[in-house]
């Protein structure tokens, strides 16, 4: 693979670090698995993937000569997943244009001041209602 030409697919991206401190630090490899999403003539716009190599939403941009770098490998394997991947891809990119929702009518609020106030019931005769309440005057 040529620098003039970056294939769109799936990346293994590997990083060497060490864990811990002292005589309890370990070293460790992480491996994450990447997809282009946009490749461009400096830069190359790549989604994460996670271990069912499925889109996790985090996106980054990388210069395209670190892909052809010793920490970077194109995963042949991966054509069929990232085929499977293309239409998520695309609509990541392109979006379809969200229908506005309806308009709903506007409902009565208890708090509008604007509402007339209903008046409650008057309370049967022969209760025990106290005298002198809002319902008699």
């Amino acid at each position: 693979m040529g620098e003039d030409k970056l294939q769109e697919g799936i990346y293994l991206q590997t990083k060497k670090s060490t864990i811990g401190t002292g005589s309890t630090a370990k070293h460790t490899e992480f491996r994450n698995f990447w997809a282009t999403l946009r490749v461009g003539e400096t830069h190359v716009e790549m989604i994460l993937l996670d271990d069912a190599f499925m889109l996790t939403g985090i996106r980054e941009k990388f210069p395209v000569g670190e892909l052809f770098g010793a920490n970077w490998l194109y995963v042949e394997q991966g054509e069929k997943k990232y085929g499977q991947l293309k239409p998520k891809l695309t609509n990541i990119l392109n979006p379809q244009p969200k229908t506005p929702p309806k308009p709903q009518p506007a409902a009565q609020d208890a708090t509008d001041p604007f509402k007339p106030r209903t008046q409650g019931k008057k309370p049967a005769p022969g209760t025990t209602a106290k005298k002198g309440g809002w319902w008699d005057k």
